[in-house]
């Protein structure tokens, strides 16, 4: 075959039509980085599809989300006004599911029934006690097992603690394994392994019980403190146990042993109390308490050094219908998030606190 000439005679170079090799990456084919990120992307969504499942099979189980631990707050600092849920008369007694997603209200007036709330206020149930005749009903505090979500709602009339679901569908009658007949359940709280912690007003000497989760009584506290109708309690994760003396004008600290480690008591001075009542105490150890004749809420921890008196360490509220003021409130509950809710009686509303 005769090769091509160029126009001036001149035979045209031939092409090597030899393949050129792939463009390479860092001296490899550039097809291999590629595959790389593909891979490295794939094992991201698997990832995170691993853990959106784990966080639907949570929610399936336990039917609230995953907590999330309680943020640090410096102790200064105390909270501020939120917001509030209207909707109940009277309320006595307030708790929360530890997303905040259930806020629950005992009423003291109407037809005296537990409202259940959403987070964002909306009614979306009732607590009604079980149908017995000839007995009347005023439901005062309220607990929530940290097992089982359920709520527990002391009934001052019937001298009864009555259980109900996440979603107020009554379930059953608390039952003591060994009966206390006479006995009067007021305030309830439970600690983080599922122990009941019931104020008791009857017999000579009123006392708190400890009841575990087989309904037995482990121990009593208080049967030599001369205690006038205790209303609050409540548990830190050490151990200690707080309880609003209301009658008596104090807040009393007992240690893990049972020994009384502080407390404080009625006056005029900073951080003293009136007549306290309902109490919550959040993840950082920090208890709050309400006090019906101060018009608000006394915050305090344990007495650090060898101190007996507790230490206070700020106070919410103030008297009036305004945000932020209260009417003799009753009752606090605290979420996983520190919010604080407080049965704001006489306004007729819960208010919530946060940070």
């Amino acid at each position: 075959m005769t090769a091509a000439m160029t126009a001036d005679g001149l035979p045209i170079p031939a092409v090597d039509e030899t393949p050129l090799p792939p463009e390479t990456v860092d001296g490899e084919p550039e097809e291999q980085p590629r595959r790389r990120g593909r891979a490295i992307v794939a094992l991201l969504l698997l990832g995170l599809l691993a853990m959106l499942a784990t966080i639907a099979i949570w929610y399936l189980i336990f039917r609230q989300p995953i907590p999330v631990p309680l943020p640090i707050i410096p102790e200064s600092q105390v909270p501020i006004y939120a917001t509030a849920v209207y909707g109940a008369q009277r309320p006595s007694g307030v708790a929360v599911s530890p997303s905040g997603d259930r806020i629950y209200a005992t009423q003291s007036e109407g037809d005296r029934i537990g409202i259940v709330f959403d987070a964002g206020g909306n009614k979306i149930g009732t607590m009604a006690p079980p149908e017995t005749t000839g007995t009347d009903h005023v439901p005062v505090y309220m607990a929530v097992d940290p097992l089982t979500s359920e709520v527990y709602v002391s009934d001052r009339l019937a001298g009864t603690v009555y259980i109900y679901d996440r979603d107020g569908a009554y379930q059953r009658e608390f039952t003591l394994a060994i009966p206390r007949p006479g006995w009067q359940p007021l305030g309830l709280a439970f600690d983080k392994a599922g122990n009941l912690y019931v104020t008791d007003l009857s017999g000579p000497y009123q006392k708190v019980l400890v009841i575990d989760r087989t309904a037995n009584v482990v121990r009593t506290l208080g049967e030599t403190e001369k205690l006038n109708f205790p209303n609050g309690v409540g548990v830190d994760g050490d151990g200690n146990v707080f309880v609003t003396d209301s009658n008596n004008g104090r807040l009393i600290m007992f240690d893990a042993q049972g020994t009384v480690r502080g407390q404080i008591g009625r006056g005029s001075g900073q951080g003293n109390l009136g007549l306290p009542r309902g109490l919550a105490v959040d993840g950082n150890g920090r208890v709050f308490v309400a006090d019906a004749s101060g018009q608000g809420v006394f915050i305090y921890r344990a007495p650090s050094g060898d101190s007996r008196r507790l230490d206070y360490l700020g106070f919410i509220g103030g008297q009036g219908a305004a945000d932020g003021q209260f009417q003799y409130p009753n009752s606090v509950a605290i979420d996983a998030r520190g919010r604080v809710y407080v049965a704001d009686t006489f306004n007729d509303r819960v208010q919530v606190w946060s940070y």
